[in-house]
């Protein structure tokens, strides 16, 4: 599998090239386009040998996460064979190559990966949901390409020690981070008056993913300029 990633970072799209017989998982909803020879099939499992029960758990457990419900599995059929994806939102889309390693991602942020590449969903507890990020995360690990999407461009930091990110343009890192919710700036007043809320302090060595645009601000703003509706 050879994934090209075009048109980043504000509209990009992610070019899936299959060898005969390999096979893409990718998010309900994200193809764009695909060779004719290339067949689809619309499944809750995440993985072969996997049971009714296990794949109906999963699929609820991606709803729960802000994903679909339903995995769409792309394969090329005797010949190589090409599909491309696309978020929802305008942004880019990153690779990440896993090799026994687990990375979290933001809900929503997951856009396709290898067959070999486990996604769950995984309990976040307080931090995250105080963080902004929902109760749920994303987990993807094994083996393989993962391939994620922001808001706005992507920004690969390596951490080693300590960074604050604001908890809106988190798009993903990897388990050897820790992090824990705090006030932005040394006080209180900093916190109300300045304008950035809450903030993430990351604290380890490992890979970070940031995205230049705050969804959630972003909304806010068209929000605040949509006429009131009428009754």
């Amino acid at each position: 599998m050879n994934i090209d990633i075009q048109h980043g970072p504000a509209y990009a799209l992610a070019i899936v090239h299959l060898d005969p017989g390999e096979t893409v998982v990718a998010e309900g909803g994200a193809m764009v386009s695909m060779d004719t020879h290339v067949t689809m099939e619309t499944t809750t499992k995440k993985k072969e040998g996997q049971g009714l029960l296990g794949g109906l758990m999963s699929g609820l457990k991606r709803m729960v996460a802000g994903e679909s419900f339903f995995q769409n599995h792309f394969t090329a059929q005797g010949s190589p064979g090409e599909v491309t994806f696309a978020p929802s939102l305008q942004g880019d889309i990153m690779q990440n190559e896993l090799s026994g390693n687990t990375i979290f991602l933001q809900s929503t942020a997951y856009l396709c990966s290898g067959t070999d590449v486990e996604i769950d969903a995984k309990w976040g507890g307080a931090k995250t949901f105080f963080g902004g990020e929902g109760l749920i995360m994303l987990k993807a690990s094994g083996n393989g390409p993962c391939v994620f999407n922001s808001f706005g461009g992507i920004r690969e930091i390596d951490v080693d020690g300590d960074y604050i990110v604001d908890t809106g343009h988190i798009v993903a890192f990897e388990d050897s981070l820790q992090f824990k919710v705090t006030r932005f700036g040394g006080g209180w007043k900093a916190f109300i008056f300045g304008g950035e809320g809450l903030v993430c302090r990351f604290t380890g060595t490992g890979k970070l993913w940031i995205q230049t645009r705050n969804p959630q601000a972003f909304g806010e703003l068209i929000g605040a300029k949509l006429p009131m509706r009428q009754g």
